[in-house]
């Protein structure tokens, strides 16, 4: 009898996506509707590229801006990026990484060899969790001190992959470095800074909850804070799907 049931279950299911993504369409009519705050002048071409690739609405179109700039201010010598998709931070990362004349590895399962032209980007075709156990003998070989001065994570957003990562990847930060991670605060729903919103994914916390286990403290991925913890300065923002920023930070 179950399985005369499972089409009307599958319907109703696709019926109820419909709905949602309608209802947000027409919300973000209405929020398009409002005055767009006034543009600061920039004389720098990378800020205004970085700028005008941000108005095109995506998960992770609130945080490019703010990507730069937590690079630029880290004055890196090596960038890795973890997780490069569409190419939205490697976008960013590889403007940072020319101004800095800094090195730019990105990592990913899929190919995405052809998403930068930044002549010291390198890109590698792998799980990042094996890389990571290959990346100081893979340094020796390219002639890189395995020291990451920015680390930028957007894999799965899975808790047990997070895990690995933060354990797998943060013995090879620099002494200054900085761990920027995406998608802390995913939900069903996320809004952006325009109100604007989109359809996400509920993964039970996923990154936000390894982040807990960490720093052995909770959490409220819902709202901004900063705090520092186990000599790591935290900032977090929640919207967009979440950006936290790690910060190493030293008493002395």
């Amino acid at each position: 009898m179950k399985g005369l049931f499972r089409p009307v279950r599958e319907s109703l299911k696709y019926l109820k996506l419909a709905l949602i993504l309608r209802l947000r369409d027409i919300y973000n009519i209405v929020a398009a509707s409002r005055p767009e705050p006034p543009v600061f002048p920039c004389d720098l071409e990378e800020f205004r590229e970085i700028r005008e690739r941000a108005r095109k609405r995506t998960d992770i179109s609130d945080h490019l801006i703010t990507l730069f700039i937590e690079t630029l201010i880290q004055k890196p010598r090596l960038i890795v990026e973890l997780g490069t998709r569409g190419g939205d931070s490697t976008f960013v990362l590889e403007r940072a990484a020319k101004l800095c004349r800094a090195k730019f590895i990105s990592v990913d399962i899929e190919d995405c060899a052809q998403v930068s032209q930044y002549p010291d980007w390198i890109f590698v075709q792998k799980d990042d969790i094996r890389f990571a156990r290959e990346f100081k003998s893979w340094c020796r070989t390219h002639g890189l001190e395995p020291a990451i001065d920015i680390l930028f994570i957007d894999t799965s957003h899975e808790y047990n992959h997070t895990v690995q990562e933060i354990r797998s990847w943060f013995p090879w930060m620099a002494e200054r470095g900085k761990v920027l991670l995406h998608d802390t605060n995913l939900k069903y729903y996320y809004f952006r800074k325009d109100r604007s919103m989109d359809i996400g994914w509920k993964n039970q916390r996923g990154v936000i909850r390894a982040l807990e286990e960490y720093f052995g403290c909770r959490f409220d991925e819902k709202r901004n804070f900063t705090g520092i913890r186990k000599n790591w300065l935290i900032k977090h923002w929640p919207n967009c799907c979440g950006l936290t920023i790690l910060e190493k930070w030293d008493r002395q």
